[in-house]
């Protein structure tokens, strides 16, 4: 047990940012630590915290609730789910979002209806700073509760949006992968780039996620070491009819 981490998890009111920096202390997951700092998720934080310092999870309720929703789940990626609610007394913190370049996505390469969606992600990034900037400056918690609300159904919209896109990307790429002749060498090396790069544009987690599945498809052996890797990084999802296929 990290007696550290222990009481910080038994606190009433655990500020997120001192639970990011045991974690940052403790943990050799680069990549989770990168995106911790970018998407303020106190539910993830707190079962990564948890798994780490290996207490018992009803010593707080909260915790409890916490570990509860990540226990059957994999380290996932970056998730379009909305951001949790919380009491507007709770928020120590202004709220942190990412940017619109963050993505990297060309609008050119989307169909005419993906573009629609675009420019409405785009449209709705404005939007969020502008409800953002009128929410650290409200003069009263009614205020401040009624542009957070606002706020967080924008991100909602932008979320959203952003899951049609990449929904679309995967099919593109896993299409692309199967359309071109089948090479193991090929697939392999695409994979290891992806697993030494700090982190991934989209069109490159759904190329990843494609040349996995032609690997296992086509029978080639990966280790259960790569595939969690893979996993950790949001590159690889376990597909159920390739159930049985032999690992390295």
């Amino acid at each position: 047990m990290i007696r550290e981490i222990s009481d910080y998890l038994k606190s009433a009111e655990p500020d997120y940012y001192v639970g990011l920096a045991l974690f940052c202390k403790y943990s050799r997951n680069d990549w989770l630590k990168n995106w911790l700092s970018r998407r303020e998720d106190r539910p993830k934080l707190t079962y990564e915290l948890q798994k780490l310092s290996d207490a018992a999870p009803d010593e707080n309720p909260h915790v409890q609730a916490d570990v509860a929703r990540y226990a059957q789940k994999p380290a996932p990626a970056p998730s379009p789910d909305p951001e949790p609610e919380q009491p507007v007394q709770e928020q120590k913190r202004v709220l942190v979002f990412r940017t619109f370049d963050d993505r990297r996505t060309r609008r050119s390469d989307l169909p005419e209806d993906l573009q629609a969606v675009y420019d409405s992600i785009s449209e709705d990034y404005k939007l969020r700073r502008g409800l953002h900037e009128k929410m650290k400056s409200a003069g009263t918690n009614n205020d401040r509760a009624s542009f957070r609300a606002r706020l967080l159904e924008t991100d909602s919209r932008i979320k959203s949006g952003w899951a049609r896109i990449d929904a679309f990307l995967t099919r593109e790429a896993e299409a692309k992968v199967s359309g071109d002749s089948f090479q193991e060498s090929t697939c392999r090396a695409y994979i290891s780039k992806a697993l030494k790069r700090p982190v991934n544009s989209p069109e490159q987690v759904a190329t990843c996620k494609a040349r996995v599945k032609a690997l296992l498809s086509h029978g080639c052996t990966i280790s259960q070491e790569t595939l969690s890797n893979l996993q950790k990084k949001g590159l690889y999802e376990k597909d159920l009819e390739l159930d049985g296929v032999p690992a390295e």
